[in-house]
């Protein structure tokens, strides 16, 4: 899901998180959804938010997901540490 802007905050007690409310730090990249194979021999594949498919891009999770179950399915976002461990948009 993404994020919308809210005029007011939900009412506590409600949402799972502790008093009703979660919140996640928003990081500096792509979202994105990474499907490992369903079958040995099929391909990683890593899609962005609009659909475009981009796993040659991102070599190093393709190999990664190798010791990952297949069918598996993340939603998340993609981000880089610049050398000083700082969130980098332009190293994407």
């Amino acid at each position: 899901m993404l994020a919308q802007a809210r005029e007011t905050l939900p009412p506590l007690g409600t949402g799972p998180g502790p008093g009703g409310m979660a919140v996640q730090p928003k990081s500096d990249g792509f979202r994105a959804l990474f499907y490992t194979p369903l079958r040995d021999g099929d391909p990683v594949l890593l899609q962005t938010r609009r659909g475009a498919l981009v796993q040659d891009r991102f070599p190093d999770l393709a190999a990664a997901a190798q010791s990952l179950p297949n069918g598996l399915v993340l939603d998340g976002e993609l981000a880089v540490l610049d050398p000083d461990g700082q969130l980098s948009f332009t190293a994407l």
